[in-house]
């Protein structure tokens, strides 16, 4: 009974074979979402054909849309501020009252750059030098007839504050260097002669209104003195008059025989042979740059469609049949 019961259980004398009829199924593995930057390199590498074919496309095409682009030139003009200032500061100083009811400015010595630049860049006298120089149907050609001199019918005038802020901020550029004091402005336009105009006649320009003005006070502080000299008996306080006196009329013959008041030029602005803008060969490879980068974009792209399809490919296939 025990031999027999033995030999059914095992069926053999050798070792004992494995269960049939058992499937084991192993768990999917999914892909992971993420990509590493070495991926990156790789995948980009592997299509660097057809990157390269769309950077280069995007770069030809910024070149050649650099050709639609107007030339522009820019003129600059090196200047550097004239000290003005009598050598009376210690009277001034003393008859500070009587000077400051003269109009005179006790502590203008050491303002004259100031006042010069700050005039320079004001906007009152950009706006004045466009009205002079009968700017605005030069900044705006389009909208100006030149047979009937006037604004072309349909046309909106341009406004003077809109010209004078295109002005400052698109045509006109000044810069100062800090440690020498040395102003550099520039004009940047269509025209190289219209920009290297625009640059001296501006010099000249505030020249002339910093003359002016040195003139008129000058007149005015000397007849205010005059004045006073006439109430006073004070031999001490006469002479002081006479001396701030003597000052303005030293500020006055400055004025009239010194032309470059304000600013003296160091380097007068001349036509540029050589566009400042636009820069076609920059142009040109910044298009190529930003073309790769959308090359690398395309790529990948492309690449999340194809890995899209494929997975919702036997997702379809293994659908039940609802029949």
């Amino acid at each position: 009974m025990n031999d027999s019961r033995s030999t059914g259980e095992s069926g053999t004398n050798g070792p004992q074979a494995p269960p049939s009829g058992y499937l084991y199924v192993m768990p999917e593995q999914r892909e992971s979402d993420g990509i590493t930057l070495a991926e990156v390199f790789s995948i980009a590498f592997g299509s660097w054909k057809l990157i390269a074919i769309v950077g280069m496309l995007c770069g030809i095409a910024a070149g050649a849309g650099s050709y639609l682009i107007k030339p522009s030139y820019r003129a600059a003009t090196v200047i550097f501020p004239v000290k003005q200032g009598g050598g009376a500061s210690a009277l001034r100083s003393q008859l500070g009252g009587i000077a400051a009811l003269a109009g005179i400015d006790v502590g203008s010595a050491g303002r004259d750059k100031e006042q010069a630049l700050a005039t320079l860049k004001s906007t009152g006298f950009v706006r004045d030098f466009i009205i002079a120089e009968n700017l605005l149907p030069v900044m705006y050609p389009e909208r100006w007839d030149p047979v009937a001199k006037a604004w072309r019918a349909g046309e909106k005038p341009p406004s003077l504050e809109l010209a004078v802020q295109r002005f400052i901020t698109g045509i006109r550029t000044i810069t100062e260097e800090q440690r020498t004091g040395i102003i550099t402005m520039s004009i940047e336009w269509y025209s190289p002669q219209t920009a290297a105009d625009w640059a001296n006649k501006m010099v000249a320009a505030v020249n002339e209104r910093m003359r002016e003005d040195a003139k008129h006070n000058a007149d005015r502080s000397i007849e205010f003195l005059n004045q006073e000299l006439a109430k006073t008996s004070v031999v001490e306080l006469s002479y002081a008059i006479y001396r701030l006196v003597e000052e303005q009329v030293n500020n006055a013959m400055l004025a009239n025989v010194q032309h470059e008041y304000a600013f003296r030029v160091i380097d007068p602005a001349v036509a540029p042979e050589q566009r400042s803008s636009p820069r076609r060969t920059m142009m040109a490879l910044v298009g190529g740059v930003l073309g790769g980068f959308l090359g690398v974009i395309v790529v990948f792209v492309r690449r999340a469609a194809r890995r899209s399809g494929a997975s919702s490919g036997p997702a379809s296939q293994n659908a039940p049949n609802m029949r």
